[in-house]
């Protein structure tokens, strides 16, 4: 499938940096002005090592051991081009089906967009057991109890507050909140995130969420200096 690169201003901006100190460092010839170069490019390189095959490898490991039953309802928050989605699907049958949600913000992902996806999608010959919808999701449009899963990769550090005087961590819990309320009694919500964590496992923990465990993901999962953590919690049975 299409890979992308996420927030690609950032890789950008180390290999800018980079090459400039780098062209500053040969211009001296002094040995000690190589460092802050070779540190630039090398996050430059990690930065982009995750986004483009780590990141898939590590969501590829999450689904293998959710062990998703081929008629499971399952809800992808913040798809962007699909890569949660797509491992999904290729293990659903209808009437099992994956609704994806994204505001499709280009800055989150490049060449981010509704078009871009369904296209993946259906090169993919998934189109049968997936759905892509415009929506926000600290305001889901789904009714209570509606889904076996919830997964979000990567997408809700970016919620940002729409109004002023709103604090980014109440727009973020806001959406573990509805998360949490669409998904089914027994059901699972799987978050993949760089930043935040704690914050969502608090929330959970509030919620009565239960099986709430929080695993670092290595190499794989390294943003420069930004390391990404998978979270898993479970809805109770007789919630």
């Amino acid at each position: 499938m299409k890979k992308s690169i996420d927030a690609p201003l950032v890789p950008v901006a180390f290999i800018f940096f980079g090459l400039a100190s780098l062209f500053s460092a040969v211009k001296t010839g002094t040995v000690t002005n190589f460092i802050v170069p070779v540190i630039f490019l090398s996050l430059a390189a990690i930065y982009l090592h995750t986004s483009l095959f780590g990141k898939y490898r590590i969501i590829s490991s999450v689904v293998n051991e959710l062990n998703i039953k081929s008629d499971a309802q399952v809800l992808d928050l913040g798809t962007g081009h699909g890569a949660f989605l797509v491992e999904i699907a290729k293990r659903l049958q209808r009437p099992g089906k994956i609704t994806g949600i994204d505001i499709w913000n280009k800055q989150d992902q490049a060449n981010n967009s509704f078009e871009s996806t369904k296209k993946v999608i259906s090169e993919q010959h998934l189109t049968a057991v997936s759905e892509l919808l415009t929506a926000d999701m600290t305001k889901l449009p789904f009714a209570n109890n509606s889904f076996d899963y919830v997964v979000a990769s990567l997408s809700i550090h970016n919620v940002k507050p729409a109004i002023h005087n709103v604090k980014p961590a109440f727009k973020r819990q806001t959406a573990i909140h509805e998360a949490y309320r669409v998904l089914k009694a027994g059901g699972k919500l799987v978050v993949i995130d760089i930043e935040h964590v704690g914050e969502y496992q608090k929330v959970l923990t509030k919620l009565s969420a239960e099986k709430i465990v929080v695993r670092k993901t290595g190499i794989n999962g390294m943003y420069a200096g930004l390391a990404t953590k998978v979270l898993t919690a479970s809805k109770p049975h007789h919630f």
